[in-house]
């Protein structure tokens, strides 16, 4: 098996940061690593999802990713892959840390082309740390936009 953990802190409460990572309709926008998601964030939905890994030149990869873990404002996990092969659990876990969010990002992958791909796989830091600043970044940017309220 090869992990592969990040953490950040966004100065937003949770639910705000589970407004942006649970807008999957909103990921071409704002997400460098995961260009598209399409389905729905419940358990035991399907998404096909897009992929922008470094280093491939723009290339992008899909697959169907199978919701496994949907606990707003908490928790967002997904599998994907074949098992046996090549298979990953990936991971966003949200805790409040005074007024912000305590937000840890990973991946656990498992199956035989890991222990063959474990040096690539970790050229992939770089893409979760990416990822972490362009969440946090969009959340601010949402959180900044003026609310309107209606007047009768």
């Amino acid at each position: 098996m090869f992990r592969l953990r990040t953490e950040a802190f966004i100065d937003a409460p949770p639910d705000a940061v589970w407004a942006v990572l649970g807008d999957f309709a909103r990921y071409p926008t704002w997400n460098p690593l995961m260009v598209e998601a399409r389905g729905r964030v419940e358990r035991g939905a399907h998404v096909k999802m897009k992929v922008r890994p470094p280093g491939r030149l723009g290339r992008v990869y899909g697959f169907t990713a199978t919701m496994s873990r949907v606990e707003p404002p908490r928790a967002l996990e997904w599998t994907g892959g074949i098992p046996g092969l090549m298979h990953g659990r990936h991971y966003f876990l949200l805790s409040q840390e005074g007024t912000g969010t305590r937000l840890v990002h990973g991946e656990d992958f498992s199956g035989v082309v890991t222990w063959v791909a474990g040096r690539q796989l970790k050229t992939l830091q770089s893409s979760y740390e990416a990822l972490n600043r362009a969440l946090a970044e969009r959340v601010m940017a949402e959180q900044a936009k003026p609310s309107v309220t209606a007047f009768h």
